[in-house]
């Protein structure tokens, strides 16, 4: 059993400084942690991160992760699935895995589609001679709900002449699947953009929509998440030029409006890391790894924040973990969730985080979903 670390904060850290108009960070004055997976003990293949989640059913979600030796570069490096009771924390299945021989599972994504179906969409990676990473080409694998295991691994392979790399998100709006992806110049197509496709048929077959990276002002941007909203989107954007964006779109992702985080609010210096948007109450909130200073060099932190759809602007920032400016020297890919507890509406935030160089730990952490609300 995975010893667990429960900790309560009893107030807030700072507030909101009415007269400057500008939201100070705030920490929750509730809040739970506990390792759901930990690296100690392990073998050489030690390294846990990118946790991606999709629930199995009310009381039980799926993750995904990387089990590898490093952040990046580490051929071999499997994507590992457990299955945990959110109640509990327990994992209650054996650990399943995936791989390829000489190649990295970088990251992976969930899509569960209209047909009840589900798949983990996987950024598939290997070393090149001069040992950066390269990209070899979207894969995905369906999951066997009636034996709980995968299915075989399979390349996604060109969509409208295109090989893609790298799933960000997606989101369903009726019977269409909209996911947000990337490709690379070296891979089929020939570009280095974030596109948006669709697909009608579950997965089958995916649509080319539309080229964010042009349609956002030729900007070039990486991590992405989208949320439905009135007769469009919410797009969170992660630049190279290190800036932080929301972008209000149509249903076809024309841009209608946007906002640079980064240059309006105080507290956010740099990008969010795997930016995630998401909903509670009717209330829009976007999640990731987030930096105090420019050149990053204060210590990272779980950062939130709370954000009114019609015009981007910011609502309230929090800081759900990393608040005393600690030596955490890698994590924060979050993944949240709302599940509902006996004592109200508990914020589930799962994911990666390591203290002084060592290996990260899986971790979850719980809040009181209502203090985000106000």
């Amino acid at each position: 059993m995975i010893p667990r670390t429960l900790i309560f904060l009893i107030a807030p850290i700072a507030a909101l400084n009415a007269s400057a108009q500008t939201f100070e960070p705030v920490s929750p004055a509730f809040r739970i942690e506990e390792t759901i997976a930990s690296y100690r003990g392990a073998d050489s293949l030690d390294y846990l991160a990118f946790p991606a989640i999709v629930r199995a059913s009310e009381t039980e979600v799926l993750i995904s992760y990387k089990r590898g030796r490093s952040h990046a570069r580490d051929l071999g490096a499997s994507l590992e699935i457990i299955r945990v009771d959110l109640g509990s924390g327990d994992t209650i299945q054996s650990p399943i895995q995936l791989g390829i021989p000489n190649e990295i599972m970088q990251m992976g994504e969930w899509i569960r589609f209209p047909d009840g179906s589900l798949a983990t969409y996987i950024d598939a990676q290997t070393v090149d001679a001069k040992g950066q990473h390269t990209r070899t080409g979207l894969v995905r694998a369906l999951f066997q709900p009636e034996g709980s295991e995968f299915g075989e691994l399979e390349r996604v392979g060109l969509i409208d002449g295109v090989e893609y790399g790298y799933l960000f998100d997606s989101a369903t709006v009726d019977k269409r699947v909209y996911a947000l992806v990337m490709t690379f110049e070296y891979l089929a197509g020939g570009r280095r953009s974030v596109d948006s496709l669709y697909t009608d048929d579950n997965g089958v077959t995916w649509q080319f929509q539309k080229n964010l990276s042009a349609e956002f002002g030729d900007i070039r941007i990486n991590e992405s998440s989208l949320h439905p909203f009135e007769d469009g989107f919410i797009v969170a954007t992660r630049g190279y030029d290190n800036q932080q964006r929301l972008h209000r779109v149509d249903r076809a992702f024309n841009l209608i409006h946007e906002t640079n985080l980064t240059e309006e609010t105080p507290a956010i210096a740099a990008y969010m890391g795997r930016p995630r948007i998401f909903t509670y109450q009717n209330k829009f909130f976007l999640i990731g790894r987030n930096w105090r200073t420019p050149d990053r060099q204060t210590p990272m932190e779980l950062g939130l924040v709370r954000f009114d759809p019609n015009d981007l602007t910011v609502e309230a920032q929090f800081v759900l973990d990393n608040a005393e400016q600690g030596k955490v020297t890698d994590g924060y890919y979050p993944c949240p969730l709302i599940f509902n507890t006996d004592s109200g509406d508990r914020l589930n935030v799962f994911d990666y985080r390591a203290f002084l160089g060592n290996a990260p730990d899986i971790v979850r952490f719980q809040f009181d979903a209502s203090e985000f609300l106000d």
